[in-house]
């Protein structure tokens, strides 16, 4: 079966497929957007016209999430999920809470990076809500090395790229960093930095975030 996976090293959406490709060791073709494929045939190819979209053959699927799925079905070794139900309940949560509660005031802060054009009201009520959302997260994280526990899991390569944003945003909009309030999340990343997948992708998404800032 032939993968390829039209992606933005920027994104965390995109980030968290590509920490799951990297945890399995799988053979994905990685094709950058914009550039990889002209915009009308990308319309054609996925109406919804987001990254990231992996192909398999000639089936096209959209959508971070259901991607890490499809590939932790196709290759469950090594599992990024659990058979304890319980366990995995906890995996699905952390995924849930991050996307609901800390991604969605997250990418509405990054509209307000610019100075000239930044809603400083706006800007505190997102921050707030961000904060809010990150206490969560920080309830619920487990005590384990990673997320939820001793292994890598999707909750992992959910939570990681978002982080990575948290962090990068707090100076660009005159705050501190924005996970001081959270102790255990705080913590977390700070040792994931260390796990060579999340490494990888942390290095990536820096590495594009300092080629975004040039051209502002």
């Amino acid at each position: 079966m032939t993968y390829a996976m039209y992606d933005s090293q920027l994104s965390p959406f995109a980030a968290r497929c590509r920490m799951v490709i990297y945890a399995k060791g799988l053979d994905v073709a990685i094709k950058d957007m914009p550039g990889a494929i002209p915009p009308e045939e990308f319309v054609s190819l996925t109406p919804m016209h987001k990254v990231p979209t992996l192909t398999v053959g000639d089936a096209v699927i959209p959508e971070s999430q259901v991607i890490c799925e499809f590939l932790e079905r196709e290759h469950p070794e090594p599992a990024l999920t659990s058979s304890d139900n319980l366990v995995q309940a906890q995996i699905e949560l952390a995924c849930r809470i991050c996307d609901l509660y800390v991604m969605a005031p997250l990418g509405q802060l990054f509209g307000q990076v610019n100075p000239q054009s930044r809603d400083d009201a706006r800007v505190e009520a997102l921050v707030g809500d961000l904060k809010k959302g990150l206490s969560w997260l920080d309830h619920y994280l487990g005590d384990g090395s990673y997320a939820i526990g001793n292994n890598m899991t999707l909750a992992d390569c959910t939570i990681v790229p978002v982080l990575f944003f948290v962090q990068q945003l707090g100076p660009m909009l005159g705050h501190d960093d924005l996970l001081d309030d959270s102790a255990k999340v705080s913590k977390y990343f700070k040792a994931m930095q260390t796990e060579k997948h999340a490494q990888r992708v942390i290095g990536e998404m820096a590495t594009s975030l300092k080629k975004w800032q040039k051209s502002q």
